[in-house]
């Protein structure tokens, strides 16, 4: 995956790969303030191009953003260089200990069905809980696997369409044993008087959902609540939501 973030990295806010994480950090703010939460220190897991930390820097925060692929870093470096003094940026596997100061809220949107199993999960649960500060929250999202399955349905996606400079088509495939959807993008790029292609893939993994929990209780982490990605409660014998969100306390 690291290569094939260092072909999208240069493309992923132009095809809106960061879209999501764009609506959803300002409605997760107001949720957890909503809540009584309260801090400066923000830890963004997964940061990408830093579409969160951006958004998190316009105010008095702290902001942390950990990512590791350097490409990606420098595409979020380079939108941020004129945005403040408040970012730190750090190139790690959120899989290790992040042996960094303790923060008042961590966050993952939009990256954890990208680690490739629930081993993985554990061990960033564990981190999380090693470097949050007690009685602070955690909040991440995961893909449903019927949230997986409906992506793959879609078929081949024209997702961006630039006559003179771009286009980028997706297709995809579901291993139905494994739940993993991998997306693969054909990208098109002009230079010069010529096109070139390139191609890139991002491969997801969904989880069960009762799975995930017990991994947080196992790992010292509370969880509060779960929530459908339009931030009401998610009940898992009746909800069809692609999307879960967890609020989790130290």
């Amino acid at each position: 995956m690291p290569g094939d973030y260092s072909i999208l990295a240069p493309i992923y806010d132009s095809i809106r790969l960061n879209a999501y994480e764009a609506q959803i950090i300002p409605r997760i703010m107001d949720y957890a303030q909503s809540r009584d939460w309260a801090g400066r220190r923000i830890m963004v897991l997964g940061c990408g191009t830093g579409t969160a930390v951006e958004y998190l820097n316009q105010y008095t925060y702290m902001v942390q953003g950990v990512d590791s692929s350097p490409d990606m870093l420098e595409a979020a470096r380079s939108k941020s260089s004129n945005a403040g003094t408040g970012i730190r940026w750090i190139q790690a596997d959120i899989r290790e200990a992040l042996n960094f100061n303790t923060t008042d809220l961590v966050l993952a949107l939009n990256c954890l069905n990208e680690v490739n199993s629930l081993r993985d999960l554990e061990l960033i649960f564990a981190n999380v809980k090693q470097t949050l500060e007690p009685g602070k929250l955690f909040i991440f999202d995961l893909q449903t696997v019927k949230g997986l399955i409906e992506i793959n349905e879609s078929g081949t996606q024209l997702v961006y369409d630039n006559p003179k400079s771009l286009m980028v088509v997706t297709t995809s495939e579901y291993d139905f044993e494994r739940h993993s959807l991998t997306i693969f993008f054909r990208i098109f790029q002009r230079s010069g008087d010529a096109w070139k292609r390139t191609e890139a893939r991002q491969i997801l993994r969904g989880f069960p959902i009762q799975a995930v929990a017990t991994l947080l209780q196992r790992s010292g982490l509370k969880l509060k609540t779960l929530l459908s990605q339009d931030l009401i409660a998610y009940d898992a014998g009746t909800s069809d939501a692609r999307r879960v969100i967890f609020i989790v306390e130290s």
